[in-house]
């Protein structure tokens, strides 16, 4: 079939944030994984902002940001919320492949 590829089927949640976590799921989105990228509510995932700081060319959009999150799904989700340990449950019961890169401090607030 040709939509086959290596990671078709593969299904991946994607809660890092700046380059080489989103870059490694995207490496697996390109290659056929269903990945969903999860961001803060509002102001969404704080790349999305980087072009605007020096010392980066003037540029109207973000195009780092999107070679990083192509061929994702998103959602917004609160994880400080209540409520959002049982989202985050879910979706790990859902996935083959978490990717992460909160400090080891960070995620011992979230547990």
């Amino acid at each position: 079939m040709a939509d086959e590829n290596i990671f078709s089927g593969l299904k991946v949640v994607d809660l890092a944030s700046f380059i080489a976590g989103p870059g490694a799921a995207t490496i697996l989105s390109d290659y056929g994984a269903d990945v969903i990228k999860v961001e803060p509510p509002g102001s969404g995932d704080p790349h999305r902002h980087t072009f605007q700081l020096p010392p980066q060319p003037r540029s109207k959009d973000n195009y780092a940001w999107h070679l990083d999150n192509r061929n994702k799904r998103g959602m917004a989700l609160d994880l400080k919320s209540p409520h959002a340990r049982t989202v985050i449950e879910r979706l790990v019961k859902w996935a083959d492949v978490l990717v992460i890169n909160f400090p080891h401090p960070a995620r011992k607030r979230l547990s």
